[in-house]
């Protein structure tokens, strides 16, 4: 499954693989370019059983610093056995992708493709735009496992009484 769509009101459109390989190779040339990345290897879901490793590579340190803040740190044991991550996200910021490959109606591209397991963020600086990757991956992979996949996050009180709070940006990931 390939998905496109642009956070400038364009609507979710399919797509086919090759121009997710053109916008995918588009973004990796550019980081490749550069001498200075940031990359993070997080976790999605608190449950170990059910985690979803996934690694983010950006331009912008705080686009890094943004999704550090939104997923679960391994722990340094863990992050030895990382390995191979479950989703990667490729975020080049402002680099744009080229607005005369098929499909593309403007210089921001984001596209998601599941088969791939990867995300590739092109011609915007809108770091939310891999939290709502990220949420869109929970939803499809989550309800496979017979898990409801919530954007929440919750509290426990002292005597086991749980209160749930909706579309709190922050927590939501690591509740997924």
């Amino acid at each position: 499954m390939y998905v496109h769509y642009s956070h400038r009101g364009s609507p979710n459109i399919e797509m086919d693989e090759h121009t997710f390989l053109v916008n995918r190779e588009r973004a990796v040339d550019y980081l490749n370019s550069l001498d200075k990345v940031f990359v993070n290897d997080q976790f999605l879901n608190w449950d170990p059983e059910h985690r979803i490793k996934v690694q983010i590579i950006s331009v912008r340190v705080y686009h890094s610093l943004f999704m550090h803040n939104m997923c679960i740190h391994p722990t340094p044991e863990e992050l030895e056995d990382f390995n191979t991550p479950d989703f990667t996200i490729y975020n080049v910021g402002q680099f744009p992708c080229n607005r005369y490959t098929h499909y593309m109606t403007t210089s921001t591209s984001i596209d998601l493709n599941l088969d791939r397991k990867e995300m590739v963020i092109v011609g915007t600086q809108h770091a939310g735009e891999m939290k709502k990757g990220l949420f869109g991956v929970m939803h499809y992979l989550m309800p496979k496992r017979n898990i409801l996949s919530l954007h929440s996050s919750n509290n426990m009180g002292k005597d086991g009484d749980v209160a749930l709070f909706f579309e709190l940006s922050g927590q939501a990931i690591r509740e997924a």
